[in-house]
């Protein structure tokens, strides 16, 4: 499949390639602006959402706590009266005046209270003193001493609050106790859970609320109407859930939760998704009316463009078909400083360079005729002048005159390894040999003016290279080197040739002198009247390329070191 797509691909035109590439490059980042603008948009109508429910809950949270506020109020109005205080402790010298407090004070102030608010159903005060019962007013502490919650007022400092199972909500605090009082009395109030919750249905509308005390049992839930559209649940469902989203029967659902410090009691309120999410269809539908816009609006301006550059492509086209039928002479120039005139001036340039080959090409097959001629012609001088050597050698040896024949010898041996036969390619092992014979000669003509060292690694005799290499190192070091000492003697060459990782280095050692920077330089640099370093490193790049290079370290007063480094090169048969 992904080599079909590609082999279509290559078989469009240039300008379809390049309308599709700027298609593709354009619409991917509009996508992805557009799906990231749509979930930025979705993600902060979702914030805007849980912000509202939280305010929504904080405004319900608020209203229970001043409910519980003023309960809490009338609690402490009742326990800080002093007649009650006296009622409960029974602090009276006969019964007359205790049932007049009960009769005249005790019983309308519970009347007022509760029909002030309708919402409390019962208050009783639960005395451990021998203060008579009355009616449900006051009652005898036995008769609830084993109720939880009597023992969790008698054991705490603040009124307590409590729920039962009938729908009843109760507060309950105590009456300050004296120096003189042995025993506790408690004031009770039983309220209706409407008077603690009656604000909810206004302050939460649409949303659905469960609140819950610290044993997670439910004290209220709001009328059924709020949870219209709502999924079906079970109140246990929600009772663990934690802020943010959660899944309630397969329905995503912003939870939001409060608790009242007060009572500890929870407020969870918690709305579907998709109420919140209402208006994300208006947003994507918005979203891809843009996309689309922007997508058109780029397809013209793609065109446009597109047209213009290809035109361009066609002209360089149409040049280089003609070049490519055999005329290498048109102009070919642009003015434009883009990419594409760039490419067309460096078509025109290339042209120029190929037909300046071309003509140095012809010139350079003349050369290499005539060099041929002048090869065939030199193979006769070097038999005439090997037998002329021959010839002197032995009249040498006849009349006893060794160094003379030595020198013959040596002289006859050099020729012949650097004539080679006209073959440039030589054995290391020959080069040595000619260097060897060179140096022989050279020093039996200054009488053994110096002294010469070789340090040859046998393992590169194995290796080829092309011969006339070493002898212009050795000929500079005794010329520029050895024969410049201001002594006059204690010259010393050193010689030597090793292998390294897949190299072979020759270095020619001398104690002369010395050069400067700049005659180094010039000697690698400058054509010399003789057969030069500079020529020895145009063939060794020649034939060898970057892998050969010619070093020079030279120190004023300590001699110079010339290296010639080159590949391990065998000659194939």
């Amino acid at each position: 499949m992904k080599r079909a797509v590609y082999g279509v691909f290559n078989r469009l035109r240039f300008n379809q390639k390049l309308f599709l590439s700027y298609l593709i490059v354009i619409i991917i980042p509009i996508l992805v602006l557009g799906i990231y603008s749509y979930r930025q948009s979705k993600e902060m109508q979702n914030i805007q959402a849980s912000q509202s429910i939280e305010r929504n809950v904080e405004a319900v949270s608020e209203s229970i706590k001043n409910s519980l506020e003023e309960y809490d109020q009338m609690i402490r109005s009742i326990v800080l009266n002093r007649t009650f205080q006296r009622i409960v402790a029974n602090d009276y010298l006969d019964l007359i005046n205790l049932s007049r407090d009960l009769k005249e004070y005790l019983s309308p102030y519970v009347n007022m209270m509760m029909m002030m608010n309708n919402h409390i159903h019962q208050i009783t005060f639960y005395t451990q003193s021998d203060v008579p019962e009355y009616g449900l007013s006051v009652l005898k502490h036995e008769r609830v001493m084993n109720q939880p919650w009597y023992q969790k007022v008698l054991e705490g400092t603040e009124y307590q609050w409590f729920f039962d199972e009938s729908g009843y909500v109760s507060v309950a605090g105590k009456f300050p106790r004296f120096f003189s009082d042995t025993y506790t009395n408690v004031v009770y109030m039983r309220i209706e859970d409407k008077g603690l919750f009656k604000n909810i249905l206004d302050l939460a509308k649409g949303y659905s609320v469960i609140i819950s005390d610290e044993n997670n049992r439910v004290l209220y839930v709001n009328s059924s109407e709020a949870k219209a559209g709502m999924p079906a649940y079970s109140t246990g469902d929600i009772l663990h859930l934690k802020d943010g989203l959660a899944v309630i029967n397969g329905t995503k659902m912003f939870v939001v939760n409060k608790t009242i410090p007060q009572t500890q009691w929870v407020i969870r309120c918690f709305v579907p998704m998709n109420q919140v999410t209402q208006n994300a269809d208006s947003i994507l539908g918005a979203t891809l009316i843009v996309i689309g816009s922007c997508i058109v609006f780029l397809l013209i301006i793609i065109s446009i463009f597109s047209k213009t550059m290809i035109r361009r492509i066609y002209k360089l086209n149409t040049l280089m078909k003609r070049v490519e039928n055999g005329e290498l002479m048109p102009l070919v120039q642009s003015a434009s400083k883009d990419e594409i005139g760039e490419l067309t001036n460096r078509f025109g340039n290339m042209l120029v360079r190929i037909n300046a080959l071309i003509e140095e090409a012809y010139t350079n097959k003349i050369i290499q005729k005539e060099l041929e001629l002048k090869a065939l012609q030199s193979q006769i001088n070097p038999h005439f002048l090997y037998n002329t050597l021959s010839f002197i050698n032995w009249e040498a040896l006849k009349n006893e005159q060794h160094i003379t024949s030595h020198v013959v010898t040596a002289l006859s041996r050099f020729y012949r390894t650097s004539l080679n036969k006209g073959d440039s390619i030589i054995q290391v092992r020959d080069e040595l040999d000619n260097i060897k014979s060179y140096l022989d000669i050279i020093r039996i003509m200054s009488d053994g003016g110096f002294e010469i060292h070789y340090e040859i690694d046998e393992a590169v005799y194995d290796y080829w290279m092309i011969n006339l290499i070493l002898q212009p190192l050795v000929e500079n070091a005794v010329r520029h080197g050895i024969n410049q000492r201001e002594d006059g003697g204690g010259g010393v060459l050193r010689v030597s040739a090793r292998l390294t990782a897949g190299s072979i280095i020759f270095t020619v050692e001398d104690n002369g002198p010395g050069m400067n920077e700049e005659m180094v330089v010039r000697l690698l640099s400058v054509q010399s009247s003789g057969y030069g370093l500079k020529n020895v490193n145009e063939r060794l790049k020649l034939f060898f390329g970057i892998a050969s290079r010619i070093e020079i370290e030279s120190v004023i007063g300590r001699g110079t070191i010339m290296k010639v480094t080159i590949p391990q090169y065998v000659k194939s048969e």
